[in-house]
């Protein structure tokens, strides 16, 4: 069974140089007065503790998640 406190420790988002160019072009387009590196770092810092916040307040594992997630795609298609 995966372990969603370990299985994703090295997505370190705020130093992937990728993560940060990507936060900043969805930044353009959605929050263009905050488009830039150190909001789009500090941004990414905070979805990652946020992230770790609900991993641990959560007691469904990452295959119940999936599941879950599945099918909320197939209840937008209905």
């Amino acid at each position: 069974m995966l372990d969603a406190n370990k299985d994703f420790e090295d997505r370190k988002l705020a130093i992937s140089e990728e993560a940060i160019d990507k936060a900043i072009n969805y930044l353009k387009f959605h929050d263009p007065s905050n488009a830039n590196r150190d909001y789009a770092i500090g941004l990414l810092q905070r979805m990652q503790v946020a992230a770790k916040i609900s991993a641990d307040s959560s007691k469904m594992s990452f295959e119940d998640f999936v599941d879950r997630y599945n099918q909320s795609l197939k209840n937008k298609e209905n």
